[in-house]
């Protein structure tokens, strides 16, 4: 069984070099291969969560090729050459959630793709050794791919189908040219369909590899017994000498309006509004969040007040993901029935523009204070904790990490009336609608 945390000791450990503190979070990196750690103690939780992220994700594939790393992320669930020889035929992920009962999963997004476990202290070890296995062993195979091929296809249906996915596929499309943010996650449909094994390996040996990873351990468990057991599964992983590939497209100026238009056998009829926003963690991001609540976050909000309490919607949405780099924020609005698209669209930016500082130095007071509630919140709870630092480390901001209380403190209400005037001038905006028939 693993160690429980111990008393502090030294944090230069044999074949590590310990890079900085980040809060309670202490970095170091594998001499050996170049894998990063991050290492957070919680004594007396009796768990240990782990959780390594790779930096990739849709914004590293090519044209023809979308949704290649959402699809390899199923496929690490797949059986590894271990599993084979040890007759594990469901592989070793699985048969260890179905017989420990621990907790685990993995997602991809557009900066990164993340794995993670959390289960009793006694499990800590042969996770690891799970996710070492899989990071370069997963047999790819052109029978392996298909069934789950079929599965993603479905995934993809299922989506699709609903239209507010469907209407902001369509926005990003429109919205952004050049930079891979322009393309949904899980891909085009056309290019799922056209995925080989052959592709999947190339795309499996550039990407996940110990120099392009970062792996989180957090819970009950010493540094020392954390980073030996890190040494031994993972050690012998060897750093390729081949350089990361990476997409450096940057996105053309935007010099006016941009619109898009869905029309399918529907009861649902949408107005949503793009606009592009600066990266995550940046102040101006923060500020953006708070903004879409004070603009569209529930019942107090400008815009549910302008629509929902007079029946000229049905429902109100927001969006904004915590990209690296700039893309595009959406605030969506479910028309009532008979009510117009043009209309309304008409109605929403006239309420954005005409918003007053007045009009929400409280609503931004309010969700300030909610906003770093949840945060603290959110860092009480293992699951939580590596959750919100993949995606600090995905922005490759994890020195951020502990300064985001702060920077929300700091957000005035003069901060998100600037940012209201800037996000939704014209050459900022790309506008969609769903017409349901």
């Amino acid at each position: 069984m693993s160690k429980k945390v111990s008393s502090k000791k030294s944090k230069h450990i044999a074949g590590f070099t310990f890079l900085r503190n980040v809060g309670p979070i202490e970095e170091y990196v594998l001499a050996e291969n170049g894998l990063r750690i991050l290492y957070h103690p919680r004594p007396g939780t009796n768990t240990v969560t782990t959780n390594i992220t790779y930096l990739v994700g849709s914004r590293d594939e090519i044209s023809g090729e979308t949704g290649l790393a959402h699809m390899l992320e199923h496929m690490l669930f797949k059986p590894t050459a271990y599993d084979k020889k040890h007759r594990i035929a469901d592989g070793s992920a699985m048969h260890f959630e179905r017989t420990t009962g621990s907790i685990l999963n993995a997602n991809t997004w557009k900066d990164r793709t993340t794995y993670y476990f959390s289960s009793p202290i006694s499990h800590f070890s042969e996770a690891l050794r799970i996710e070492a296995d899989r990071m370069s062993n997963v047999i790819l195979t052109d029978a392996v791919l298909k069934p789950e091929q079929g599965n993603v296809l479905s995934e993809f249906d299922m989506y699709n189908g609903d239209p507010h996915f469907a209407l902001s596929v369509a926005l990003c499309g429109t919205a952004i040219h050049s930079h891979p943010y322009g393309h949904e996650t899980i891909g085009y449909r056309e290019d799922i369909e056209d995925y080989t094994a052959e592709k999947l390996q190339g795309f499996y040996k550039n990407y996940y590899r110990p120099d392009n990873a970062v792996l989180m351990i957090v819970g009950d468990i010493d540094r020392e017994t954390a980073l030996s057991e890190v040494k031994q599964k993972f050690a012998d992983i060897s750093k390729p000498k081949s350089v990361i590939p990476r997409i450096t497209a940057r996105e053309p100026k935007q010099e006016g309006l941009r619109r898009v238009t869905l029309e399918r056998p529907s009861t649902t009829s949408l107005v949503s509004i793009g606009f592009r926003h600066t990266g995550f963690p940046s102040k101006k991001w923060f500020t953006t969040n708070i903004m879409l609540q004070v603009l569209a976050g529930g019942p107090e909000s400008i815009l549910h007040k302008l629509f929902i309490d007079t029946g000229k919607a049905a429902s109100l949405s927001v969006s904004l993901e915590p990209t690296k780099d700039s893309n595009l924020s959406l605030i969506t609005t479910t028309l009532s029935p008979g009510k117009k698209h043009g209309l309304i669209e008409e109605e929403i930016l006239k309420g954005i523009r005409t918003v007053s500082l007045k009009d929400i130095e409280a609503l931004v007071k309010k969700s300030k204070a909610l906003m770093i509630t949840d945060e603290l919140f959110t860092r009480t709870d293992s699951l939580g904790i590596v959750a919100e630092l993949t995606e600090y480390v995905a922005a490759d901001a994890l020195s951020i990490y502990a300064e985001t209380a702060q920077i929300l403190s700091d957000i005035t209400a003069k901060d998100v009336l600037e940012c209201i005037n800037e996000s939704f001038i014209e050459q900022n905006l790309t506008i969609g609608h769903f017409i349901g028939k």
